[in-house]
């Protein structure tokens, strides 16, 4: 087993975590769907924490080629995926039953969106530093928009804000994977 191989490993777990959090929190508001009310944002939500898991091992694919890392740096790597996987866990109330998805989503639209923030911050700035990589790389780019709609996000109650931003977010997640990485080959 090559270094690569040992890293994707970990960081698949952690992504299938993730994974698991949003199949299951999907499939457990599916099995309950006569007593809840959904909310498009919180749907909306959803899809993008699951395609920000999908880049985030997409994008993972980079670190083919690396010949030594150090154990800060698997830290750091690993960041992003912790905080989309504690994202997926507070996306959904732990009792589904009854539950108004618009109230559930404004009460943890803060934390939600701050952890958002903080992940974009370390994968956009700290990992390249760790990783010895430019910062202000193409591929990066997005992430400075992205942290200031997710202060906004954070900080805001307004329906009309989610309402832009929210699905704003996800078209950056969605475009910024295509444009920046839109293939993986073999070396």
């Amino acid at each position: 087993m090559g270094l690569f191989e040992f890293l994707m490993v970990l960081v698949s777990v952690v992504i299938g975590l993730g994974l698991s959090e949003i199949l299951t929190g999907g499939a457990n508001l599916i099995r309950v769907r006569d007593q809840v009310r959904f909310y498009w944002i919180h749907i909306a939500f959803q899809f993008g924490v699951f395609f920000a898991l999908m880049q985030q091992w997409w994008e993972f694919w980079d670190m083919e080629g690396v010949g030594e890392i150090s154990f800060m740096a698997v830290l750091v790597i690993l960041g992003p995926p912790i905080f989309l996987f504690l994202i997926a866990n507070l996306l959904y109330p732990k009792n589904v039953e009854n539950v108004d998805l618009e109230e559930y989503y404004f009460r943890q639209s803060p934390v939600l969106w701050g952890l958002v923030i903080a992940g974009t911050l370390e994968g956009t700035f700290l990992q390249p530093l760790v990783l010895g990589e430019p910062v202000l790389h193409p591929a990066n780019i997005s992430g400075i928009p992205m942290v200031v709609l997710c202060v906004a996000l954070a900080a805001s109650k307004n329906r009309r804000v989610h309402a832009i931003l929210g699905p704003l977010i996800i078209l950056i997640v969605i475009l910024d994977t295509i444009l920046a990485n839109p293939a993986i080959a073999a070396s």
